[in-house]
């Protein structure tokens, strides 16, 4: 809900499908990024970067939206869902890479985006879906010790990493682009709104996010917003007056719900092929 590039208030739609609105004098878009626009990624399926439509919709400032980062191997599927994640570290122990011939093809320690373009290279030219990698180098103990997990998922997918290789392709793992924010307190482009986590982009990733500095970007920037809204809510005196008095065409919503419903499957397929073979 906007008036003049501020923020009152958002549309929601409840568990029967009913829209309603809800007032608010600040508002925090925390959405996740865009995984779900892709055939693989690391990310829950239904977050497909709503975000940022609903930011596009509005004007808001964007940034860095071609910054996205792939994990070169995650546990190749044929069920839906998200990709499981082959850490870094089991390559740093020794693990290897084999085309669909059985030959290494590429040096395993390679940053992750060169990594991920030898092994998309090598699918290319043997006409698969994946590349093998092979854990036995590391050894049971090593294995069993120190990738408990890892052994744990591949055996619920039908493979024994003790004994044979595995199937791996790269991933969607991390969107470092965004909506727009300043790195004091999260602020969005429009006044009273507020982003964090991956919807956001406030520039401390750079081009590519080092391991698990996103949590902690999220506890800092959600914290410092949080802070800034408590002290700004302290000071007013009740919800402001909307000049639209809450008048919402809300069958412009069902319109668009029920074109997503139709084209749904269409639309996602095409946006994920363009995104593997583009992007």
């Amino acid at each position: 809900i906007t008036e003049k590039n501020r923020c009152f208030g958002v549309v929601l739609r409840d568990k029967k499908g009913d829209f309603y609105t809800v007032r608010s004098d600040y508002t925090v878009l925390a959405c996740g990024g865009v995984g779900g626009l892709y055939e693989h990624s690391t990310n829950f399926r239904h977050i497909t970067g709503d975000a940022l439509a609903i930011g596009l919709k509005h004007e808001l400032k964007m940034e860095h939206l071609d910054y996205v980062q792939i994990h070169p191997t995650t546990l190749y599927s044929k069920n839906l869902g998200r990709r499981f994640l082959i850490s870094e570290s089991v390559r740093g122990e020794g693990a290897l890479l084999y085309g669909a011939d059985g030959k290494r093809f590429t040096n395993e320690l390679l940053p992750r985006d060169i990594l991920t373009g030898e092994i998309r290279k090598q699918m290319e030219k043997d006409g698969t879906k994946h590349v093998w990698l092979d854990m036995r180098p590391l050894g049971e103990e090593m294995i069993c010790s120190h990738f408990p997990n890892i052994r744990e998922k591949c055996m619920e997918e039908g493979y024994d990493v003790l004994n044979e290789c595995i199937p791996v392709v790269p991933a969607q793992h991390y969107f470092m682009g965004g909506i727009w924010v300043d790195t004091e307190h999260s602020r969005t482009s429009m006044e009273n709104l507020y982003a964090v986590g991956e919807t956001s982009c406030n520039g401390v990733h750079g081009r590519n996010r080092l391991a698990s500095n996103s949590l902690l970007e999220s506890l800092v920037f959600s914290r410092s917003a949080a802070e800034h809204i408590g002290e700004l809510a302290e000071k007013k005196n009740g919800l402001e007056e909307v000049q639209q008095n809450e008048i919402i065409d809300f069958g412009c919503y069902e319109d668009a719900d029920a074109l997503r419903e139709t084209y749904k499957t269409m639309i996602l397929n095409e946006m994920e092929r363009m995104q593997k073979e583009h992007v």
